[in-house]
């Protein structure tokens, strides 16, 4: 069996370290497509290209359409002949061109389509049901046949021609291109946003739900850990960062303790973020980290004992949740979207609290300290059951069975 592994890029995010795992599938011939990002990493299959390495106007052009993406699959496709084409994240630095490409060439070869969704760019062009204009959550475009609100709701982060530019881009994917069609097998790596896509009017016999993969060690015995709070991550508005700043702040003050928090990233937010906590009266326990690479960001938070999201949007399905169980990290997380998921459904350790209310996160960090032996127990529990709902070998054993 050959099988073409499509990406934006093979380095940045959770949507990249699932990338890196499905393209070296065992047992398979495997090829890639993706930007490169980096000179070490092996050279793709096919190398894409970014519209953010052009000057503006080509670059909105090759964002909605990029010719030479296109052209690089379609060469590709006519010359090597695959069985199956799984893609990943492909929107947001590759273009919907590739659809074409691949359209053309299941007209003339037998090619399964399957593709793993990251985000939710398929039901909403803004990519988070999310409108960052507003700061609140849009399902607006969910069950639209061309989804436009975004044109007139302003949703993108960076304002209005951004805006209009990705209403442009889910115009030509979805109502020229007909994304949808073009997918045999839709995967989504949770039950919340497999809920979304039937919403939108996607045939359920079309969905399967695979959990994010992840490796690790089930370690039996929990190595004691330091009073530390961390979030790891983007510092973006949707981040909503500032709330767990302030209810940091709020908790110490009325329950005074030891913890520190720490903040590992970079963003747009960073400089507001600093200045914040500079005014807190414990801003000697608030310690902000650059980003770190996943070995360095390893090592840097295997003494925490919390892990905080305090997320506005949905999220999908957080590989930060996972990877923090992995280093016996309890996790405590808004109740939306695919964070109440993770923790409720899939970890079954951890607690959820009300969004954006200070009091029901301190009731949510005091239960945990309050039970936190029983929580251990839960966790190494759970990672049993991870193990076997989410491990690497359970992941390619799904997959397969798509695949064929």
């Amino acid at each position: 069996m050959k099988v073409l592994h499509i990406n934006s890029f093979d380095k940045k995010g959770g949507a990249e370290t699932v990338f890196q795992i499905s393209k070296n599938f065992p047992g398979i011939d495997n090829y890639s497509g993706y930007v490169e990002t980096s000179r070490i990493s092996k050279k793709p299959d096919i190398s894409f290209h970014s519209w953010e390495s052009y000057n503006k106007f080509i670059g909105i052009l090759n964002y909605i359409f990029s010719l030479k993406n296109y052209n690089a699959l379609r060469s590709f496709l006519k010359t090597t002949d695959v069985d199956v084409i799984h893609l990943h994240g492909f929107f947001s630095s590759i273009s919907p061109s590739i659809l074409l490409a691949i359209k053309k060439a299941k007209q003339k070869k037998k090619i399964k389509v399957v593709q793993t969704l990251h985000d939710f760019h398929l039901i909403c062009p803004n990519a988070s049901l999310y409108n960052y204009n507003k700061n609140v959550i849009c399902e607006k475009c969910i069950g639209n046949g061309i989804k436009l609100s975004i044109l007139f709701e302003n949703c993108d982060r960076r304002g209005w021609a951004f805006s209009i530019i990705k209403g442009l881009r889910s115009f030509v994917a979805n109502n020229i291109l007909h994304h949808k069609n073009i997918i045999d097998t839709f995967i989504c790596p949770s039950e919340f946003l497999k809920s979304k896509l039937i919403e939108d009017g996607i045939g359920e016999s079309r969905i399967t739900v695979i959990r994010n993969p992840i490796s690790f060690t089930n370690d039996f015995v929990i190595p004691p850990k330091k009073n530390i709070i961390c979030y790891f991550g983007r510092f973006s508005k949707e981040k909503n960062l500032e709330f767990l700043i302030n209810t940091f702040n709020s908790w110490k003050l009325k329950f005074p303790n030891d913890f520190k928090l720490f903040l590992i990233g970079e963003g747009e937010e960073e400089s507001t973020l600093k200045s914040l906590a500079s005014e807190c009266s414990t801003k000697n326990d608030i310690y902000f980290i650059s980003f770190l690479p996943y070995d360095k960001l390893v090592t840097a938070i295997q003494d925490v004992k919390y892990l905080a999201m305090t997320s506005m949007c949905y999220e999908n399905a957080p590989m930060s949740v996972i990877e923090g169980m992995s280093l016996n990290i309890i996790p405590i997380v808004p109740s939306i979207g695919g964070m109440k998921e993770s923790v409720e459904t899939l970890l079954q350790f951890g607690k959820t609290y009300l969004p954006n209310n200070i009091d029901s996160w301190i009731d949510s960090i005091c239960y945990l300290e309050e039970n936190y032996n029983e929580q251990i127990k839960k966790l190494v529990k759970s990672k049993i059951n991870i193990l076997e709902e989410a491990g690497i070998e359970s992941y390619f054993r799904k997959v397969f069975k798509i695949y064929q």
